[in-house]
């Protein structure tokens, strides 16, 4: 039997159209990166870009800000002066792993920092020694690839290579078997990878083709179908296990299983908007003819709130906006000034008059309710399938279609839980130097109950608990449609 949670609350209801910048691409200089005040070729002092993540995170960051004068407060300023302690004659390549370790404290996942090195010839030219030393031969590949006791361990594709991901003691390592690239020192056995597993995700260093080591966390996705590698730009591998290098393809797609049941698969929205509403489009008189409209979403980990016109064929209520909260801080008010001008300026030049002291918590931008105009077609239920990967835009979407439509039921596992905090800002930390260390954080509050009835803890629980194991989630959508 599958457990029947309880139905969506009131806050389901609340709509705010959020601007989640998506931070697997938002890493662009002429954008966020200000001019360096130290050499941008001298070695990262990880101790003052310690410093500096904690006057920007503590200037900008409203969750932090929300437990001022609580225990909750007392305890960061606790783990802040333990970090300043491990920060200190940290190499280069280790500061940004210990900078994300400090802010995971917060279980944020629009909290977040990563690196982007930019290392001179000569620097490279000394690393590359140690790591041609970490090659493998194909046959020790072979040979580590028999133990598959851990999810991450086998063969994967970034579309352009293909890698075995090994394990060797308590590492996770990834060794290049065949690529289409033609550098004359990249051959198999080439270390790309090397990773230890903490908790649910793997952190450790990806290593470019021109021996420059970054740091990346890894997380595995819709039932091991791929990896995500976290880290500015963004990467996905998928698994490859014949050997045939393909693309990792994030378009959705539509597929009728029968009279009754169509099933609309979106792995991402990190995609065009136009070629998604194209898509609708395109099969407008497939969804409309469909007794049951079934939404997998397993393994979307975001992107952009791109997917109103895939809900208004199912709405059957007004979403109402509610405001949620911002903190007053330059660098908050600069990032809320890119949007007036545009489509939105009525809802941020509000905002930006409320911001005038730095360090105040004020109220969010109001955005006007959405009203969809009624549908005459053959919906009666919409089923969302979700696991423990969805996050950000992909939750967003799941309460905006719960607060749009009493048609929704969703089917699977907590979602990630990374949706109380949104609208993601990018700082470069000017003291990493060369290693280009990137500071992204949330500028808002998605309402003003997240201290109390925040999603971030607990994810978004299914309205059907059901095992990730096989294809369960689908099955029990389809019986439970039948059965009703």
């Amino acid at each position: 039997m599958f457990a029947i949670k309880k139905m969506a609350s009131k806050r389901h209801l609340q709509y705010t159209l959020l601007y989640l910048l998506l931070t697997l691409f938002a890493c662009s200089n002429k954008h966020i990166a200000p001019q360096m005040t130290v050499n941008p070729n001298d070695p990262c002092n990880c101790s003052d870009a310690f410093t500096e993540l904690t006057q920007k995170l503590e200037a900008n960051y409203v969750g932090l800000a929300l437990q001022r004068g609580t225990d909750a407060y007392e305890t960061y300023e606790a783990r802040k002066k333990e970090y300043a302690l491990k920060v200190a004659d940290q190499a280069d390549d280790l500061c940004t792993a210990t900078l994300s370790d400090f802010v995971s404290h917060f279980k944020d996942g629009h909290l977040f920092v990563w690196d982007a090195p930019r290392y001179d010839s000569s620097f490279l030219e000394k690393q590359k020694p140690r790591l041609m030393m970490a090659r493998r031969t194909t046959k020790e590949i072979d040979t580590l690839l028999v133990d598959r006791s851990d999810p991450i361990v086998g063969k994967w594709s970034d579309g352009e290579s293909i890698f075995a991901i090994v394990k060797e003691d308590s590492a996770f390592k990834a060794y290049l078997i065949k690529t289409r690239r033609k550098d004359k020192d990249i051959k198999p056995g080439f270390l790309k990878m090397s990773l230890t597993k903490q908790g649910d995700e793997y952190e450790g260093s990806y290593i470019s083709y021109a021996y420059a080591e970054r740091y990346v966390r890894v997380g595995i996705h819709k039932e091991g179908d791929y990896i995500k590698l976290i880290m500015g730009g963004g990467s996905k591998w998928r698994r490859s296990e014949e050997e045939e290098i393909r693309p990792f393809n994030a378009n959705p797609a539509i597929e009728k299983i029968n009279e009754v049941h169509t099933l609309i698969t979106i792995p991402s929205f990190s995609i065009d908007a136009g070629a998604f509403k194209k898509l609708l489009e395109d099969n407008h008189d497939l969804i409309n003819h469909t007794q049951h409209l079934i939404i997998d979403i397993r393994g979307n980990t975001g992107g952009n709130a791109i997917y109103f016109p895939l809900i208004s064929y199912f709405a059957n209520s007004t979403l109402t906006s509610e405001k949620g909260y911002v903190l007053t801080s330059p660098d908050n008010v600069a990032y809320f000034k890119r949007f007036v001008g545009f489509l939105y300026s009525s809802v941020y030049s509000p905002l930006l008059k409320r911001m005038k002291a730095s360090g105040e918590i004020v109220d969010g931008p109001k955005y006007k309710d959405r009203k969809f105009s009624a549908q005459n077609n053959s919906i009666a239920r919409v089923s969302i399938l979700t696991d423990n990967s969805c996050a950000s835009a992909a939750e967003s979407f799941i309460l905006h279609a719960k607060g749009a439509s009493d048609k929704v039921i969703t089917f699977g596992m907590p979602t990630a839980g990374v949706i109380d905090y949104t609208s993601v800002n990018v700082i470069l930390l000017e003291n990493s130097a060369r290693q280009y260390i990137y500071f992204g954080y949330p500028t808002g509050t998605w309402n003003q109950k997240i201290l109390t009835e925040g999603y971030n803890q607990t994810g978004i629980l299914p309205d059907v608990s059901v095992s990730t194991a096989g294809d369960k989630a689908l099955e029990a959508a389809i019986k439970h449609f039948e059965r009703n």
